[in-house]
C-alpha cells in the first residue's frame, strides 16, 4: 500500500515537473519574440507594452499553474498552444527581420559576360573556341568586358583575337553574316538584342559565362525622418529574372512622392525610351532612359534628377521576379484596364476589372505596349494600375496569407536605399495612426521617333522625344507635394488631359 502511494506521488511529481519545463520553454519562446520583435522595432510602444503584459499574464499562469492540484493541466494546454504559437510567431519575426536586412544592404552589382556562339557551331567549351575571331560588346563608361577578356585569356595561357564592336546589333549580324565565330556581350542586352533578332535565344549558344562583382556606392538619400518630412523613391523595374544584383536595363522608371503627413502619394510615370542625356555618363550625348539602368541605379536618378530638376531621395529598384511572385503570393490582384487587349504574349484582358490576375499574366500586363491605342504611353498607365493593384492587396487579409510568400519574393529580388529603421518607422507610424493614403497619378508624355543611343553605336533605335510642358508640369507637382502642400486629384487630372 505504502509502495502504491509513493508510485502516485512520484507520477504527480513527474507530471508537474514536464508541466514547468514546458512553462520554462514558454517563457524563453516569449523573450525570444519580444527581442526580435523589439529588433525590428515596428510596433508602437503602446502596442509593445500590451503584447508584453499579454505575455507576462500567460507565461505566469502557465509557470503557476504547475504548482496547483487543480489548474496544472489547464496551464499544460496553454503552454502547448502558447509555445506553437510563438514558436510560429518567431519564424514570422525572423524571417521579416532576415529579408528587411537582405533588401536594404545590398553591396555590389553583377555583370554577366557571356561567350557566346552561334548554335551549329561545333565549339562546345572556350577551349574548343580559342582560335576563333570574336565581337566584344564595348558600352560606354564600362569595362566588365574587358575583365572578362583578361580572364579568359589567363584561364586559357594564350591572347583572344577580337573587334570592338560600340554597336551590339551589328557584332550579332556579323555573328550571323559569318564575319566573326563568336562574341562575347554583358547579357544586360539579350532583351534589347531578342527585340531586334526575335530568334537570337535560340540561334545563339553560351560556351561559358563569367559574373563580374563590383562594389556599388552607398546612394542613399539623407537618413531623414520618413514619417515627418516628404520624400520621392525612384521605382527601377529591371527587365531580368533572378537576383536584383544582376546588371540589366531598367525597363520600369517611376517616381513615387509620399507626403507622411498629408498621407498623400503621387506616383509619375517616365516611358522607358524616352529620350535624354546620362549626366556623367552620355556626356552630350543622348540615350533611352532604360539604358541608364544599365550604369546603376544612381545614373537613373541622376538622369530624371536632371530632367525634372527635383531632389530624388532614394531608390526601389524591382525585377521581373518579384512582381511575379508577389502577385501570386497574394493570390491574384485585380487590374481594372483602360481597354481591352491582347498582349503578344496571349494574354488577354477585358476593359474594366480583371480579376484574380495571376503573376505572369500582370507582368504581361505591365510590359505590353504594341497592343495599346498609345503605345508607350498607355504602359506607364498600366504599371500604376498593377502598382495601386498591389497595394490595395496588402492592405487586405491576403497579406496573412501570402506573408511568407511575400517574404520570399522580396529576399533576393528587391532592394532599396531606404534604411532598415526608415521602413520600420513608417510601418509603426501607419499602425499607431492607422490612416488611409490618398494614392494619386501622374505621368510624362512623348512623340516616338527614330534616332541613335549612346549605349547602342550608331544604329537607329526607337526613341520617345520629351514633352517639356508635361516634364514641367509634373515637377511642379513634386515640388508642391515635397514643399507639404496637398494636391487634389481633379487639378492633376486636368493638367494631365494630353
Amino acid at each position: 500500500m505504502t509502495n502504491t502511494r509513493k508510485r502516485r506521488r512520484r507520477r504527480k511529481s513527474n507530471r508537474h515537473t514536464i508541466g514547468k519545463i514546458m512553462a520554462i520553454i514558454q517563457i524563453v519562446l516569449s523573450v525570444v519574440f519580444m527581442a526580435v520583435l523589439f529588433m525590428i522595432n515596428v510596433l508602437p510602444m503602446k502596442y509593445m507594452a500590451i503584447v508584453f503584459g499579454i505575455l507576462l499574464f500567460l507565461d505566469m499562469f502557465s509557470l503557476g499553474s504547475q504548482f496547483t492540484r487543480s489548474a496544472h493541466v489547464i496551464g499544460k494546454i496553454d503552454c502547448i498552444l502558447m509555445c506553437i504559437l510563438l514558436i510560429l510567431g518567431n519564424v514570422y519575426l525572423i524571417r521579416t527581420n532576415a529579408t528587411l536586412f537582405s533588401i536594404t544592404n545590398n553591396t555590389y552589382k553583377v555583370d554577366r559576360i557571356a561567350i557566346a556562339v552561334l548554335n551549329s557551331d561545333p565549339a562546345q567549351t572556350i577551349e574548343d573556341a580559342a582560335g576563333y575571331t570574336f565581337g566584344a560588346q564595348v558600352i560606354g563608361g564600362s569595362d566588365k568586358v574587358e575583365q572578362a577578356i583578361d580572364q579568359i585569356t589567363k584561364e586559357l595561357g594564350q591572347d583572344l583575337y577580337y573587334e570592338n564592336y560600340e554597336d551590339p546589333y551589328a557584332m550579332v549580324q556579323n555573328l550571323y553574316d559569318g564575319n566573326i565565330q563568336a562574341i562575347i556581350y554583358n547579357t544586360a542586352y539579350d532583351s534589347s538584342l531578342t527585340e531586334r533578332f526575335p530568334s537570337f535565344s535560340q540561334d545563339v549558344r553560351e560556351l561559358k559565362h563569367i559574373e563580374i562583382k563590383t562594389e556599388v556606392q552607398n546612394i542613399s538619400g539623407d537618413k531623414k525622418d520618413v514619417t515627418k518630412v516628404p520624400f520621392t523613391v525612384f521605382i527601377s523595374g529591371i527587365d531580368t529574372e533572378g537576383s536584383i544584383s544582376t546588371t540589366s536595363r531598367s525597363d520600369v522608371n517611376m517616381l513615387v512622392t509620399v507626403n507622411p503627413t498629408t498621407h498623400q502619394i503621387l506616383m509619375t510615370s517616365i516611358p522607358r525610351d524616352y529620350y535624354v542625356q546620362l549626366p556623367g555618363i552620355s556626356g552630350e550625348y543622348y540615350d533611352k532612359l532604360t539604358h541608364a539602368g544599365l550604369y546603376g541605379a544612381d545614373c537613373s536618378m541622376n538622369t530624371l534628377s536632371q530632367l525634372f530638376g527635383i531632389d530624388i531621395d532614394y531608390y526601389a529598384k524591382v525585377n521581373f521576379t518579384t512582381l511575379r511572385d508577389m502577385v501570386n503570393a497574394l493570390g491574384g490582384v485585380d487590374l481594372d484596364s483602360r481597354y481591352e487587349f491582347t498582349t503578344i504574349s496571349g494574354e488577354y484582358f477585358v476593359e474594366g476589372m480583371n480579376y484574380g490576375v495571376d503573376g505572369s499574366s500582370a507582368l504581361a500586363f505591365a510590359r505590353e505596349r504594341y497592343n495599346l491605342p498609345n503605345g508607350d504611353n498607355d504602359r506607364v498607365i498600366n504599371q500604376q494600375i498593377v502598382l495601386k493593384a498591389i497595394i490595395n492587396k496588402c492592405m487586405s487579409p491576403a497579406i496573412l496569407t501570402g506573408y511568407m510568400g511575400i517574404m520570399d519574393s522580396l529576399s533576393d529580388s528587391f532592394e532599396t536605399s531606404l534604411s532598415q529603421q526608415q521602413i520600420s518607422s513608417l510601418v509603426r507610424m501607419q499602425l499607431d495612426q492607422g490612416s488611409g493614403w490618398e494614392i494619386l497619378s501622374s505621368r510624362v508624355v512623348g512623340t516616338g521617333d527614330e534616332n541613335t543611343c549612346y549605349s547602342s553605336g550608331d544604329n537607329l533605335l526607337y526613341v520617345m522625344v520629351p514633352d517639356y510642358s508635361s516634364v514641367e508640369t509634373v515637377a511642379g507637382f513634386i515640388n508642391r507635394m515635397k514643399s507639404g502642400e496637398t494636391l487634389s486629384a481633379d487639378e492633376i487630372a486636368a493638367a494631365m488631359n494630353y
